[in-house]
């Protein structure tokens, strides 16, 4: 989790993300299409039934709508309304700089940019997208623990490629919801062991401004302290917060089950396609690519070649790909551009 910070993506530093998505995205497709035929893909997609795309677009835009919903709830709780219209704008520009930026680092900057822009106070805007992203952050753990619980033996049978990417994503997701949990609940402890774990950084040399360091782990748990008062003071509205966000995850996993009856493959039951893609996420949400272009086609393909017919999964991948990243970026660019020059200069609060 990163500290955030009221700063905008230059152009030249996007030019450079989306440079880099389009050669990571070049080299997945490049390596994909070495066994399949795009004429055949094409044939695959002709017959498709368009009212189950539809259906996992809608996924979309429950996703997209939980978030702002999400964001109107944190900032309503600073008695701060935000209208619907602009916290989706919100939303989809998380999507669009989250999707083009490692590890998904730009999103809640360019979040917070957007939001301070329109007049939203910073303190407020900061403390809902930090908490917002850490309740992403533990649902994410859970939902995928959950599932590599209920399908072990599923996940035992698969390779090790699969259980590393699984264990270094329950560790990253584990060590950052543990350390929110604990700072909202028991600040003098983290704190100590932050100075602790900075004080052997610099003897290591991987710290050099002590400092500064130190000055940005203070904000930090200073901003998720302040969000654990707000809790303890409004629990309704993590409560709605933590609903939501179920809510938009679940949305999410059943694309590849909409993109499976789309293409008229498999009989599986939605409960099947919720746990791997579940699995899925755990995987690859903590690996350092724009989208994580290249690690989510690779582990799709393996996770599904037990679940699907080993011929479908590549259709299928492609069909659900396109429509909850590749397609949806498009979308999220080009309503990121028009909130660019869709400037709101107010902020009204609750009478």
């Amino acid at each position: 989790m990163t500290i955030l910070k009221q700063k905008r993506m230059h152009k030249r530093q996007m030019l450079i993300c989306l440079a880099v998505l389009a050669m990571l995205s070049w080299m997945t497709f490049h390596i994909l299409f070495k066994d399949h035929s795009p004429e055949a893909l094409y044939e695959v997609f002709s017959r498709a039934d368009w009212r189950f795309v539809g259906l996992g677009v809608a996924c979309m835009a429950v996703y997209l709508i939980c978030e702002a919903e999400s964001i109107r709830t944190l900032m309503g709780a600073f008695q701060t309304k935000v209208p619907f219209l602009r916290s989706a704008g919100y939303s989809f520009a998380d999507f669009y700089f989250s999707a083009i930026t490692p590890s998904a680092t730009g999103g809640q900057p360019m979040q917070l940019y957007y939001m301070t822009r329109d007049g939203f106070g910073f303190a407020q805007s900061s403390f809902s997208l930090l908490t917002l992203a850490a309740v992403y952050q533990l649902m994410v753990l859970v939902y995928g623990v959950v599932m590599v619980i209920v399908k072990y033996p599923y996940v035992q049978s698969q390779g090790r490629l699969i259980k590393w990417l699984l264990l270094f994503g329950i560790a990253v997701n584990g060590i950052c919801s543990l350390g929110i949990l604990l700072v909202i609940l028991k600040r003098a402890l983290v704190e100590r062991i932050a100075m602790i774990g900075i004080t052997i950084a610099v003897k290591l040399r991987i710290i050099k401004d002590r400092k500064k360091m130190e000055r940005k782990a203070e904000h930090l748990i200073d901003e998720y302290s302040r969000g654990g008062e707000c809790f303890r003071k409004y629990p309704l509205v993590f409560v709605k917060v933590v609903i939501l966000t179920a809510l938009r995850l679940t949305a999410l996993f059943m694309i590849p089950y909409f993109a499976c009856l789309a293409l008229g493959i498999g009989d599986l039951g939605p409960f099947e396609f919720l746990a791997v893609q579940a699995i899925l996420s755990l995987a690859v949400t903590a690996v350092p690519l724009p989208g994580s272009v290249g690690a989510s086609e690779g582990s799709f393909m393996l996770l599904y070649s037990g679940v699907v017919a080993a011929g479908n999964v590549f259709p299928m991948m492609m069909l659900s790909r396109g429509i909850s990243f590749y397609g949806f970026l498009a979308v999220s660019g080009a309503a990121t551009l028009l909130l660019q020059f869709w400037k709101a200069g107010y902020t009204k609060e609750y009478t």
